[in-house]
């Protein structure tokens, strides 16, 4: 009798150590997810990168306190985020969309609202990068000659200098004028491959049209645009990453996922497949990852051209040099990015009838590299409260690779 009394004793004792291991991988996959009702969210900082808090006024010296800005700093209105000589950051704003700084640059968040982010570029470069903007939404960025409004998907870059500010429309269109201007439809639009250049304070007033220009494509890139393809490229890795150690088949949440292997929040498509303006292929699930990857390499070194190259290895963010086409580092040309997956359509995978029909395998092998990292989140994201994922059995968990057909 007392050893079946014991024996009942371990089994409860086990039974509750599973309760507490499901409850704690439950909130680990609870960690990964970002909700947030605002925009402004760093997720990369490099070199010193510095954040002046609107709370904390100059002193009686003219003196500001000012902090230093990593991942997880999140803005709030009237904030400034300054990147010093070498600094770069990525900012996010709303999901899939991405305010980008290079060196000795200073914005100002006027309104973090995911609906309407509201930024001043005070001096500088900044890349913004913008995907997926819900009906009504708009990003507007001030600057000292007149405000810009973006509305839809697309790559812009502003630069702020002595002699004026200079506009580059890569992908899509944006307005010169406010957010009002643009639900207005009022206003001067600005389209794809053009340019044009504000000067004066009233640069924008009524009867002052700046003069739009074609932009030349094949104009040489700087390290800044190299920067920001790279952490384009990284995104798109971060996201098959997330997918592998995830190995579920059904759709991840929609928003922004932290994945411990490239140490960033990627983001997660509201649609199975969705193109990045830059042209990188991005999955709501594994198995459409799967579907496109069949051997389980994934986009590392994934190329925009067929046997291009110059992609970034896993721990190595842009570093050497790279064969990649200027035009398309700089997000002029999206094209030929999407023909090296026009093969192979997501329909096809959506009429399957399982997981792996149409090459009559499942999943199995060997557990991925990428979900042996043991990376933590940071402490930041970790304190937002997320809704478990759907269909999401923890980020921190190991990953099946798909054998081979």
């Amino acid at each position: 009798m007392k050893l079946v009394h014991g024996s009942s004793i371990l089994k409860s004792l086990s039974g509750l150590f599973a309760l507490a291991l499901l409850f704690s991988i439950s909130q680990t996959a609870k960690a990964q997810y970002l909700v947030s009702t605002k925009a402004g969210f760093i997720n990369r900082a490099e070199g010193r990168v510095l954040i002046q808090r609107e709370e904390n006024a100059p002193d009686e010296q003219g003196r500001v306190s000012l902090g230093r800005a990593s991942l997880g700093t999140q803005m709030k209105d009237g904030d400034r985020l300054i990147t010093e000589s070498s600094g770069r950051a990525e900012v996010l704003l709303t999901p899939g969309s991405y305010l980008r700084l290079y060196q000795n640059t200073e914005i100002r968040a006027v309104g973090t609202s995911l609906i309407a982010p509201h930024f001043e570029l005070l001096k500088g470069s900044v890349i913004v990068e913008v995907a997926q903007l819900s009906k009504g939404s708009a990003i507007q960025i001030d600057t000292p000659n007149g405000p810009v409004t973006i509305g839809k998907e697309g790559i812009q870059r502003i630069n702020v200098g002595a002699n004026g500010t200079g506009v580059e429309v890569r992908q899509g269109e944006l307005l010169l004028g406010t957010v009002d201007q643009f639900l207005a439809k009022s206003g001067t639009k600005v389209g794809k491959g053009k340019m044009v250049r504000l000067v004066g304070a009233n640069a924008l007033s009524q009867g002052n049209e700046p003069l739009i220009a074609k932009l030349n494509k094949d104009a040489a890139t700087d390290d800044f645009d190299l920067w920001s393809y790279y952490r384009a490229q990284t995104l798109m890795q971060a996201n098959s990453s997330a997918l592998v150690r995830s190995s579920m088949r059904d759709s991840m949440a929609f928003g922004w996922f932290y994945d411990p292997f490239y140490n960033c929040y990627t983001f997660m498509p509201g649609r199975r497949l969705f193109f990045s303006p830059y042209g990188f292929p991005f999955f709501s699930r594994y198995s459409d990852y799967y579907f496109y990857f069949p051997y389980g390499y994934g986009p590392y070194g994934y190329g925009p051209r067929w046997g291009g190259g110059g992609g970034s290895q896993p721990g190595n963010e842009g570093g050497g040099g790279s064969t990649t086409p200027g035009r398309v580092i700089a997000g002029h040309d999206r094209a030929p990015i999407n023909r090296t997956m026009a093969a192979r359509e997501v329909r096809a995978a959506e009429s399957s009838s399982s997981f792996g029909a149409d090459r009559g395998v499942s999943p199995g092998g060997s557990s991925s590299s990428a979900g042996s990292a043991s990376v933590s989140a940071p402490s930041s994201a970790v304190s937002i409260s997320a809704p478990a994922a759907r269909g999401e059995s923890g980020g921190t968990s190991s990953a099946s690779r798909p054998a081979r057909p």
